[in-house]
C-alpha cells in the first residue's frame, strides 16, 4: 500500500468514527426524549378515562421533625392495580421543612404514592426556594431517601446566576446538591448575571 493509499485510508476511519459517535450521542438523547413523552402520554390517558376522577384532590402529611409536604391538583385518578398510586394534573406542592424556606412546586402532572409520598412531577416542573429558581422536565421526590431529583433540560436561575445542566440531586435534608451531565464529556454551563 503506498503512502497516498494509507492516508486516504486513515481520513476515512476518522470520519466514520466521527458520523458514529454524533449518530450514537444524537440517537441516544432521542430515545431518553422518546422515553421521557410516552410516560407524558401514559399519564395523559390514565387522567383521559373518566372512571375514577377525583377533583381538586389535596394530600396533606407531616413528619416527625414537624416537616410538612401538601399537593393539591385540578384533577386526580386512582389507580385500579394500585390504590396508593394517584395520577394528579395541574399539580401544586409545598414541602415545608423547621429552619429553612418552604419549597413551592408546580407541574403538568403527578404521580403520587399515598404510601410514602413520593412523587414523580411530570412536564414542565418548576421549584422555587428563597431566590432560587429550578425549572425542567422531570421532578422526582423521594422521600426515604430525602432526595430530590431533577432531569432533563434542568434551568437554574438565582440573583446572580444561571446554570444548565441534565440532572440535579438535592438532600431535602442537608440541602447540598450534585450536578451532572448525560455525558461525561458534555459540560454544564454556567452564566453568572450582572
Amino acid at each position: 500500500m503506498n503512502q497516498k493509499t494509507g492516508i486516504q485510508f486513515f481520513l476515512l476511519l476518522i470520519v466514520l468514527l466521527i458520523l458514529l459517535v454524533i449518530f450514537l450521542k444524537y440517537f441516544s438523547q432521542e430515545t431518553s426524549s422518546k422515553k421521557m413523552n410516552d410516560e407524558e402520554k401514559k399519564v395523559s390517558k390514565v387522567l383521559s378515562d373518566k372512571s375514577n376522577i377525583i377533583k381538586n384532590i389535596e394530600y396533606f402529611s407531616q413528619d416527625d421533625s414537624g416537616g410538612t409536604y401538601n399537593i393539591t391538583a385540578e384533577t386526580g385518578k386512582i389507580m385500579d392495580k394500585d390504590s396508593n398510586i394517584i395520577f394528579l394534573k395541574n399539580v401544586k406542592a409545598k414541602k415545608k421543612t423547621l429552619n429553612s424556606e418552604d419549597i413551592f412546586i408546580e407541574s403538568n402532572f403527578a404521580k403520587y404514592n399515598t404510601k410514602n409520598y413520593n412523587t414523580n412531577f411530570y412536564g414542565k416542573a418548576n421549584v422555587k426556594y428563597g431566590e432560587h429558581k429550578i425549572n425542567c422536565k422531570y421532578l422526582d421526590l423521594l422521600f426515604e431517601e430525602n432526595l430530590a431529583i431533577l432531569y432533563e433540560d434542568v434551568v437554574y436561575k438565582n440573583l446572580e446566576t444561571k446554570l444548565f445542566a441534565d440532572r440535579l440531586e438535592i438532600d431535602l435534608i442537608t440541602k447540598n446538591s450534585k450536578l451532572s451531565m448525560k455525558e461525561g464529556k458534555e459540560k454544564i454551563k454556567i452564566v453568572y448575571i450582572k
